[in-house]
């Protein structure tokens, strides 16, 4: 296992160092071998350190509910732009462990990242699955837009290299930002996050996470 549960909290060289390490992990072919159930996993923050953690195993066909798992979780490390998985990383694992799903599913970027190591990517290196990054907004490259019909979708490439996709998921609504995770290629990630996706912007796997994670919040206090 790659040492990024336990990194340096203020050298922001050596963090990039392990992400660069992360990104040399990453199998960015097609290894899914079925594709039966999908996990959506999200972490819903109050204030100062508080959050939940969830993962939600679903149906793929029919997006049905099968199984979640929400944990109240402390968070140590700070927000810092495009250091997202030492935050966020460590209460996913909790919730995912023993949450056995096809392919998994965060709502960030996995290899459209600056140093091709976002929180998607971590997460599929670190539990050695297939993991699917699907964001709401850019990190880095650059992409024509693409038209404004469900299913279009235009290249995101940085530096002359592929990274990700827009895809439009919803007519009218601003498209999201898919990329490799882990053991997935980029046409698999668009294809199932196209498949998931059904009356909003977002993947349903990542909708219902989010709904258990900011439930659990607004009726809990810490």
């Amino acid at each position: 296992m790659l040492p990024i549960l336990r990194p340096p909290k203020t050298d922001l060289e050596e963090l990039a160092r392990i992400q660069e390490s992360v990104a040399e992990e990453v199998d960015r072919s097609d290894r899914i071998q079925k594709l039966e159930t999908i996990a959506g996993c999200d972490v819903s923050f109050a204030r100062g350190n508080r959050a939940y953690a969830a993962c939600a195993v679903l149906d793929y066909r029919s997006l049905r509910v099968l199984k979640y798992r929400v944990e109240k979780v402390k968070v140590n490390f700070p927000y810092i732009p495009t250091f997202l998985a030492f935050r966020e990383l460590p209460p996913m694992l909790s919730v995912v462990k023993g949450m056995d799903a096809d392919v998994y599913m965060v709502g960030a970027q996995g290899v459209a990242h600056p140093r091709r190591a976002g929180l998607a990517s971590h997460l599929g290196v670190v539990i050695d699955r297939p993991t699917v990054g699907v964001a709401k907004s850019r990190l880095c490259g650059r992409a024509v837009p693409p038209p404004d019909e469900r299913g279009a979708y235009s290249l995101l490439v940085d530096d002359g290299e592929t990274i990700g996709a827009v895809v439009v998921t919803k007519a009218g609504a601003r498209p999201v930002y898919v990329s490799i995770g882990h053991k997935v290629s980029l046409e698999r990630a668009i294809r199932i996050t196209l498949q998931t996706s059904k009356e909003h912007r977002l993947p349903e796997p990542i909708m219902v996470a989010h709904r258990l994670a900011t439930d659990a919040m607004r009726k809990t206090k810490f």
